[in-house]
Parts: C-alpha cells; sequence; structure tokens
C-alpha cells in the first residue's frame, strides 16, 4: 500500500488522554491481557517474589507506553495506493522507544475511530502482538515488492495460528529468520482452517505494510528505515520440519495463480530448520544477586579508601549517581554478550526506587521520598556486617584507547569515542550592527559589525570628541543631550522614560550605552559560532554573523503522566551536537530511557532529546564537555509553580 511516499502533514504531541484512550482501544482489538495486579495485602510480600521467568508482571501504563510512548506525535496523510491509484488517507502516530530514533509505529486509515494497523516497528517492540505466519525468503523478497501472499506460499503449517482467520491483522517472516516479522497484511481467507496449501490457489494475505516500504523508510531526520534485528526472542518459532519437506511450490501456470500476488515459481531448497540458537541469559535471581554485590562493593571501596564518617560518599545519593557510578562498575560483567542483561530492568525490582527500598529493607541504607516521584539515600550504614565482611571478586578491565575517555567503569567501550563534540573549542560571540540613527556621527558604517566593547569605545571617543557635553552637569558621570543624542538616540520611542531624560538634559554614560546596545532600532543584534577562531572582519574564510539573539541550549523540566518528570534538551545543533550521540551518552550516565524526537515548536529536522526524571546536572556537565559555557544553556523548570523571580521557578538560568 505505501510503494509511494505519502504526503504527513505537521506533527503534533498527542494529549495524555487521547493516549491513553487510544491505547485502550488497541489493548482491547488486540485482545491483550493485563495481568492482575497484586492486593494491597500481599503487595509487600510480593515486592521480593521471583516473577515467573517466562511472563513477567507488567501493568497497565507500562504495556501503554510499550504501544505508544510518552513521546507519541500524530499527524493526517494521504497516498495513492492500488492499481487504480486510488486515494487514501489516514492518520500516522509517530514515537520513539527507548534508545531508538522517533518511527511511524500505528497507521489508521480513514477516521480516527476506523481499524488501526501496527508498523514492523512496533512489532519488532511487541512480540506476540498479531499471529504470525511464515514463509519461503524468496516469497519475502516478491512480499517487499508490493505482492500478496498467495496460498500455496505459506509454510510452516498447517496448523497456522488459530488467530489467522478472515480479516485478521498477521504479521509475516520468512523461514531464515523465523522471528521476525518484516510483512504485515490481512487475511483474505481463514488460513487457520487451511488442511493444505500445496495444490490451493489464490490470496491468502493482502499487503498493507512491509519492511522497504515508504512507512518503514520515513524519518524525522531523513536517515532511512532501520534494519531488521537477527532475532527478536518472544516471537515464538512452531516446528516446521515435516511440513517443510513435504512443501512444494507451484509454478505460475494459465489456470494457477491470480494476477497481483508473489510469483511462486522456484523450486525452493529443502532446508533443516532446527530450534532457534537462544543466547544464555542470567535468570532474574541471578541479576537480582549482582546488583546487590555491586552495592556491597562499592560500599566496601568507599570503606577501605575513604574516612569515615561518609568515606568520601556525598550524600543524599541520587538514583541515577546510585546506577551510573556505584552499580555498573562493580557488576560481575566480563563479556560483552551480557551486559544487555545486568540492567535495572532486568531485576525483579524493575525501577532504582524499588532497589533502594529493598536496601532500606535490608536495614543497609537509610532513604527517603522526594519529590513524589524519586527516592533518595540519605545514609549507609558501613558498620553492617554484609558491608564489613565482604569477600570482594575481580572486576573486568576496562579497555582503554590511550585517552581518558575510553571506557567506562564495566569495562564496555565508550560511546563518546566516536563523538566529534567531544572537548570541542567552540564561542558564541554576539556583534552588532549600526542603523541610520548613529551613522557616521557614531559608527562609520552600517554594513560593519561590531562588538559590545567596540561601540563602547566609540561612545567614549564621541564623548571625548565634543567636550561641550561634560561641562556643567550635575556629576561627572553625566553627558549632556547634544542634537545627536537628543533626536537620534532618546527620540521619544521609549515614552516617558525619553521625555524624563529630556526634562533633565542630561543622562548617565552608563545608561547612554545600554540604551544604544539595547535597543534595536540602534544596533541591530547578531552572533556568530567560532570554532577556535577569533572574530576578525576582514577574514573571509570565517562565519558570517547571523541576525538575532545569540542561541541557548534548552533544558526544559516538565512532568508527564501526573508525576513522571522528564528533562528535554533541544537546539544543540547550532553548537555542532548530535541529538543521538548525546542521547545515547545521557542513557549511560544518567541511567535513565532517552529518545530522539522532533524539536517541538522548532524547524522540520530540529531535534530534541527526552531524558526520563530531572537531570539537569548530568545534562549541564555533558554540554560543558561539548564545550558550551554555562551561559548558553537555559533551564526552564515547569514543575514548580511561578514565582514571580528569574530563579529555577521562573524558568531560566544564566
Amino acid at each position: 500500500m505505501f510503494k509511494k511516499k505519502p504526503q504527513i502533514k505537521n506533527l503534533s504531541p498527542l494529549r495524555s488522554s487521547d493516549r491513553r484512550k487510544l491505547s485502550d482501544q488497541i489493548i482491547a482489538d488486540f485482545k491483550i491481557s493485563i495481568p492482575s495486579v497484586p492486593s494491597a495485602g500481599n503487595a509487600a510480600s510480593s515486592e521480593n517474589e521471583q516473577p515467573a521467568e517466562n511472563n513477567p508482571t507488567q501493568s497497565l501504563s507500562s504495556i501503554r507506553n510499550s504501544l505508544l510512548p510518552d513521546n507519541t506525535l500524530s499527524a493526517r496523510f494521504t497516498t495513492h495506493a492500488g492499481p487504480e491509484a486510488k486515494l487514501v488517507s489516514g492518520t500516522v502516530y509517530v514515537g520513539a522507544h527507548t534508545g531508538s530514533e522517533e518511527r511511524i509505529l500505528w497507521i489508521q486509515m480513514g477516521q480516527p475511530n476506523q481499524r488501526i494497523y501496527p508498523t514492523i516497528y512496533t512489532l519488532w517492540h511487541n512480540p506476540g502482538l498479531v499471529p504470525l505466519l511464515h514463509t519461503q525468503d524468496v516469497v519475502v523478497g516478491k512480499l517487499k515488492g508490493g505482492a500478496d501472499l498467495m496460498t500455496p506460499g505459506l509454510a510452516g503449517g498447517p496448523p497456522f495460528p488459530l488467530q489467522a482467520t478472515k480479516d485478521a491483522i498477521v504479521a509475516v517472516a520468512s523461514m531464515e529468520s523465523p522471528t521476525v516479522p518484516k510483512f504485515i497484511g490481512i487475511c483474505a481467507i481463514d488460513v487457520s482452517q487451511l488442511g493444505r496449501v500445496q495444490g490451493a490457489k489464490g490470496h491468502a494475505v493482502k499487503s498493507i505494510h512491509w519492511e522497504g516500504d515508504e512507512i518503514w523508510a520515513w524519518s524525522l531526520t531523513g536517515t532511512g528505515g532501520r534494519q531488521a534485528p537477527p532475532d527478536i526472542e518472544g516471537w515464538g518459532v512452531r516446528k516446521v520440519q515435516a511440513g517443510l519437506e513435504r512443501l512444494t511450490l507451484e509454478e505460475d501456470d494459465q489456470d494457477g495463480q491470480e494476477d497481483g500476488g508473489a510469483p511462486l515459481d522456484i523450486e525452493p531448497p529443502v532446508q533443516d530448520i532446527g530450534d532457534p540458537v537462544e543466547r544464555e541469559e542470567p535468570t532474574t535471581a541471578e541479576i537480582d544477586r549482582a546488583f546487590h554485590k555491586a552495592f556491597l562493593f562499592a560500599m566496601y571501596n568507599a570503606k577501605q579508601r575513604g574516612s569515615p564518617p561518609n568515606y568520601g560518599i556525598d550524600f543524599p545519593i541520587q538514583p541515577s549517581f546510585l546506577i551510573s557510578q556505584l552499580i555498573q562498575p562493580h557488576l560481575p560483567i566480563f563479556t560483552p554478550d551480557h551486559t544487555p542483561f545486568y540492567v535495572i530492568k532486568k531485576t525483579s525490582w524493575k525501577t532504582t526506587k524499588r532497589f533502594i527500598k529493598h536496601l532500606d529493607k535490608e536495614q543497609l541504607v537509610k532513604s527517603k521520598d522526594r519529590d513524589r516521584n524519586e527516592t533518595v539515600i540519605l545514609d549507609v550504614d558501613f558498620d553492617d556486617e554484609h558491608i564489613k565482611t565482604f569477600t570482594p571478586y575481580k572486576l573486568a578491565k576496562a579497555k582503554t584507547d590511550g585517552s581518558s575517555s575510553g571506557a567506562d567503569g564495566n569495562g564496555a567501550a565508550d560511546s563518546t569515542s566516536n563523538d566529534p563534540s567531544i572537548r570541542q573549542s567552540i564561542s558564541v560571540l554576539q556583534l552588532y550592527r549600526g542603523s541610520n540613527k548613529l551613522v557616521p556621527d557614531l559608527l562609520p558604517s552600517k554594513t560593519q559589525y561590531f562588538t559590545a566593547s567596540q561601540i563602547s569605545s566609540r561612545v567614549q571617543t564621541y564623548i571625548q570628541n565634543h567636550p561641550d557635553i561634560t561641562k556643567s552637569t550635575s556629576s561627572p558621570r553625566f553627558v549632556k543631550l547634544d542634537p545627536f543624542l537628543a533626536n537620534n538616540v532618546f527620540d521619544g520611542s521609549h515614552g516617558a522614560a525619553d521625555s524624563n531624560v529630556h526634562a533633565a538634559g542630561e543622562v548617565t554614560r552608563d545608561a547612554l550605552q545600554r540604551r544604544i546596545l539595547d535597543d534595536s532600532h540602534l544596533c541591530v543584534p547578531h552572533w556568530v559560532l567560532l570554532r577556535g577562531q577569533e572574530w576578525d572582519p576582514s577574514n573571509p574564510n570565517l562565519p558570517k554573523p547571523k541576525s538575532g539573539a545569540p542561541p541557548k541550549v534548552s533544558i526544559v523540566i516538565e512532568k508527564r503522566t501526573g508525576t513522571k518528570t522528564v528533562s528535554k534538551v533541544g537546539n544543540v545543533e547550532v553548537f555542532g551536537i548530535s541529538p543521538e550521540l548525546l542521547a545515547t551518552e545521557l542513557q549511560k550516565k544518567c541511567a535513565s530511557s532517552t529518545s530522539v524526537g522532533q524539536l517541538v515548536g522548532g524547524k522540520p529536522g530540529m531535534l530534541e532529546v527526552l531524558v526520563q526524571g530531572d537531570q539537569r546536572a548530568m545534562i549541564e556537565k555533558e554540554l560543558g564537555r561539548r564545550g558550551v559555557e554555562r551561559k548558553w544553556i537555559e533551564v526552564i523548570d515547569k514543575t514548580k509553580k511561578k514565582n514571580g523571580n528569574n530563579g529555577q521557578g521562573g524558568g531560566s538560568r544564566r
């Protein structure tokens, strides 16, 4: 359906209420089961119980977020589909799962109350959402060209999934990658009731969307589609050896298949499809023990190296610092294959807050809830027997590349090694260009650019060249108004302020300079970004100054869905910083999920980084590593009530 590029209108954020309503509609339409929530009476005991290995408990909110992330955007689209190029319109829902950029996750044809279809990006993130059918790899190549799946092309059955009834949404994977859906369509027949496919005719699945079409290729950054993973855990693989050995594909003869389907004129080679090779994943109990031991190891090291009472640890300990600086460097990870498993979400606690509560229950720490959604550690019992008698184990050695940022605490390669913005030398210089009112009395030309100090020197030179304006003043700090100052600078455009100056007949030298620099009708502001260079207007190799106030990186702290706090970083591209690389580094340093999406209110292609939690301190630190000074950063805190000042409650920091 999407062989031709759809016309997608401007994206807009999806309201929280609409996102919940749409998520509940998806849960109902796709018959997603909601696990029961433990009652209040056994909540305390269930916190320490190990969840079933193959059936982890998920809350309704986590399922909603997996289907439609917090940062979901929506937009109307139009395209032409079918042999008659029929006009099709609908709505696309765009979002970013953790660690990936924004993609189209859902497609809704027609009006918002019509049927909604998942894209392959949604299926890759939500295994088992729809029935999964299989076909030969050569047929998948035809499906990617827009063909329908014909009945003889079905493989791995019968039996077929019971949910693959007529008009049901199904996914199709190849026999070579049986756990990776690459095609989405609608069943044209009741596939679940097929007794045999050899010799059958007609369409089995009509195409909607596939890997390689324009929906797959769409992205805000124009980077193209994301390649399919080699294997996805969670998509069940049925034993298909017996059926595969008997499978032969019919030739395309005159009374055979219908027009428009995938031709099946290639004799498939007989393959042995064995059980998929599974990665040796540690159990939840093993990951829990590793996290618990890592905390004891960190406290043991602190006690060995520091001095009482805090042994070099600054309290309170923030959740992000606990994971990134105390837990991760002390985890017993020795192979890169195990690194993805040793994360807080793989533990039975699922969140850092619940992990801290566990340590508090063990009487290892004293914790406190702050701002309703953050728990910090106020103190650690360094005299606890578990810390005093802890036996250290060998840690993986950090790999180095000759630089200070060669590796992180657990031996994994530093993701910033390929970030060209690290330790860059940049400076933002504000310049001014004079208007006709100041030329030629004060400035020689209105095409030249001047710094603030150069304009101040010009003002002092003007005063020295006109000594009469310094005589008979009430103070040496004042100068009298002459015709130029009265008519061009204090020309009445500022109302009462100019009237008062005219009535007094004099003005302070500082007020004169401020008026010239602050009034854009006198001096038009410009800015230029220099990379290790000095400003020289005669140098043609320097970048051309841009009009307007100098740019700033914006850090917005706001609440999502009631109590969840997030940090959004925008306008970093101006300073030569890649949002994707910054998001990857913040995910590691903050031990929080991150995503990259369109900057709301910004130009198309301008991106913002979203980080879970109030991470302004770590964000400012990472921006500083990339050459961005604090005066070029603006912090807007929307979580606090406005109090009429310009502090954090007011929304900015210079």
